[in-house]
């Protein structure tokens, strides 16, 4: 999408996103050059499909000059031409190729007048302590790869018509779409009643905290929210976050002196380390024993029985 800027940086440039345009010096036109020689209504823009721009003269006093020529009929134009009324010098410009061969530095303050002198490469306070060198940058559409730097005094509008602070042009963006300001140290947008709305990483807002990296849409036209070094946020906001209970620090109870093992008789430990399937052995051997000394005493009673009966 193509611009129209004053050479003489007069008035803000002019973002070609309507059909036509009207210029001369009656207030009623869309381009005003309220300059004596300029006539009411001097020549007539027409944009059409793919970028294409012509220009016509409207019968003029002193005519319309195309790069120093006069122009007799409907002429087509082409990026960096210079179109003249009287004295008064318009410079057709393709930001694309603007781009190519600006600096990084100037690519996000060379969009609109509004922003040119901010150094978006500083974080620094801005007006009032607010955070500057914050950018929107586009991600889709003609308007892929630039930045947008959101203004010194932490607020700016946003929209297609010219006395926006943040110009993007779009025949489905409102004249005045958003407001991008900083609210206690957070960057907030707010809806102004567009017609195709806002979006926050694909979530319709009215009023929204915004943060770096997050997606931002107005209508089709996609921006990231970036900021210098890529830091997370100006200040962390906790007023939503679950707050967890401190743990509870439960005393243990001390433990008792352990006594100290009294020694264990040899024996008993012995028999009590001894296999359990040998216990009964010992039991065995006291029985058998005992029926051998039951026998001897039967058998001394009988030999004595018989040796009295004898005698």
């Amino acid at each position: 999408m193509l611009k129209l800027q004053f050479k003489d940086q007069r008035k803000a440039a002019i973002w070609l996103v309507d059909a036509r345009y009207a210029i001369g010096r009656d207030k009623s036109s869309d381009i005003v050059i309220d300059e004596e020689g300029v006539s009411g209504f001097h020549a007539e823009l027409r944009v059409e499909d793919d970028d294409r721009v012509f220009l016509t003269d409207a019968g003029s006093i002193n005519g319309t000059y195309v790069n120093g020529k006069q122009i007799k009929a409907r002429t087509q134009l082409r990026a960096n031409d210079v179109i003249r009324i009287h004295s008064v010098e318009l410079l057709l410009v393709d930001p694309k190729e603007q781009l190519k061969a600006a600096s990084a530095e100037d690519v996000a303050t060379s969009l609109t007048p509004a922003l040119q002198g901010l150094n978006v490469a500083s974080s620094g306070g801005g007006l009032g302590g607010v955070p500057t060198g914050w950018v929107l940058r586009a991600k889709t559409g003609s308007l892929a790869g630039q930045a947008f730097a959101i203004p010194a005094s932490g607020r700016a509008i946003l929209g297609r018509s010219q006395n926006c602070d943040i110009i993007i042009p779009g025949t489905h963006v409102s004249r005045q779409h958003a407001e991008l300001y900083f609210q206690s140290g957070k960057l907030h947008v707010k809806d102004l009643g567009s017609s195709n709305g806002t979006f926050v990483n694909r979530k319709k807002v009215d009023d929204s905290v915004v943060n770096p990296g997050d997606e931002v849409r107005f209508d089709t036209l996609v921006f990231q929210l970036e900021v210098p070094g890529g830091q997370a946020s100006v200040t962390e906001d906790t007023g939503d976050a679950t707050q967890f209970r401190p743990a509870v620090n439960v005393a243990a109870k001390p433990a008792k002196p352990s006594q100290p093992a009294r020694p264990r008789p040899v024996a008993a430990a012995a028999a009590s380390a001894a296999p359990s399937s040998q216990s009964p052995a010992p039991q065995a051997k006291a029985s058998s024993s005992a029926g051998v000394m039951i026998a001897g005493v039967v058998v001394v009673l009988a030999v004595g029985a018989l040796a009295y009966w004898l005698l």
